[in-house]
């Protein structure tokens, strides 16, 4: 159950997750609200969502009213949410045995009061049975915010990596018109914590040393008109491709001769996974989750957060050094093979709730 219309970190960690829990020989129904690019992209998938009506919002009692009554009439023995508390409290209504959440991002990042905490864990133990956290870093900052470390199990996300192996960027290539010139791009929300404006100043930076390269920001959001603006005042013109939301992100990706993000907070960054298991050199941001992604040297290059110089210097390298952004990128894809499937991340979350579910009938025995 999701409470999010849009693609964003959640939307494709489930898109990911749902084919892997259908391998494993699971049962499964998805909730989402209607009328957002998620239920078009589960429904192009074959998938039939329960369509929550009360878009995207985590909590009302009009929404625990709507979920209780999906609930109600299925036999249903777990209900995994993604920042749905609705779902939660409905579930717990409509006794379902294991509930389980899964925490994507940092947060706000600031150490919770005292009070907050002590609420935070009795909230967790009355409202769920595990947290899954996408990293270690979401793992810590889940802890610091009261939860219980006994109820917390880090699963890493997980990407089809054989789909971006395979992708050719050869027509996106084409519809920009960049031919066989350098292309670095970012793939994100338009939102703060991805800092694309970072990105933009970065590629100002780039293209007074290397003119002949070309950029690309993929991705929608509430941004997307103060960046465009941005790119305009900073001369970027028509080197400068907003591509707004896209299905083919395998394709752009393949596109790309160095992929960039920016990101100031991060749980673990996914589009980074996808990079690399395209065998894409990444530069990007030594923040939360990136630096369980990322090895310094070995599978791309770190940057300080909110330091475009930085991100532009690490970019110059990768073009004008093609045979190290080679190594890297093949690093990479070696990396998102071995830790990151998204048949790994279905093996290990449905033993999660196979565990929980032996454990709710030991209880009962």
């Amino acid at each position: 159950m999701v409470s999010d219309r849009n693609v964003g970190g959640a939307g494709r960690y489930l898109l990911n997750l749902l084919p892997g829990l259908a391998a494993e020989g699971m049962e499964v129904a998805v909730a989402c609200p209607g009328g957002g690019e998620l239920e078009a992209e589960l429904k192009r998938q074959g998938w039939r969502p329960l369509l929550l009506s009360r878009g995207d919002v985590s909590f009302s009692a009009a929404a625990v009213r709507e979920v209780y009554g999906f609930l109600a009439g299925g036999r249903y023995d777990v209900v995994h949410t993604h920042a749905s508390l609705a779902g939660r409290v409905a579930a717990r209504l409509a006794r379902v045995p294991v509930l389980v959440l899964t925490r994507h991002g940092l947060g706000g990042g600031r150490p919770a009061p005292a009070w907050k905490r002590r609420l935070n864990r009795l909230a967790a133990h009355a409202l769920t049975d595990a947290v899954i956290a996408i990293s270690e870093a979401v793992a810590a900052q889940v802890q610091a915010e009261g939860v219980d470390v006994r109820q917390i199990e880090v699963v890493p996300n997980g990407i089809d990596v054989d789909e971006f192996a395979r992708a050719s960027g050869a027509a996106v290539r084409l519809e920009l018109g960049v031919g066989g010139r350098p292309l670095v791009g970012m793939v994100a929300r338009l939102v703060p914590e991805k800092a694309p404006q970072d990105f933009i100043r970065a590629a100002a930076l780039v293209k007074r040393r290397c003119p002949e390269a070309a950029f690309l920001l993929a991705g929608s959001g509430p941004a997307a008109g103060e960046l465009k603006e941005l790119a305009s005042r900073l001369g970027l013109g028509s080197e400068f491709h907003f591509l707004g939301y896209r299905r083919d992100v395998a394709a752009v990706t393949a596109a790309l001769d160095v992929a960039v993000l920016t990101s100031h907070r991060e749980g673990l960054g996914l589009v980074l996974l996808e990079a690399m298991a395209a065998a894409k050199p990444v530069v990007a941001t030594a923040v939360g989750g990136i630096t369980e992604v990322v090895e310094p040297e070995v599978t791309g290059l770190l940057v300080p957060p909110g330091e475009p110089e930085q991100v532009a210097a690490a970019v110059e390298r990768l073009l004008r050094d093609r045979k190290r952004a080679a190594q890297l990128g093949r690093a990479g894809q070696q990396l998102a093979w071995s830790r990151f499937s998204r048949a790994a991340m279905a093996r290990e979350t449905a033993a999660i709730y196979e565990e929980l579910l032996a454990k709710r009938r030991r209880g009962r025995a």
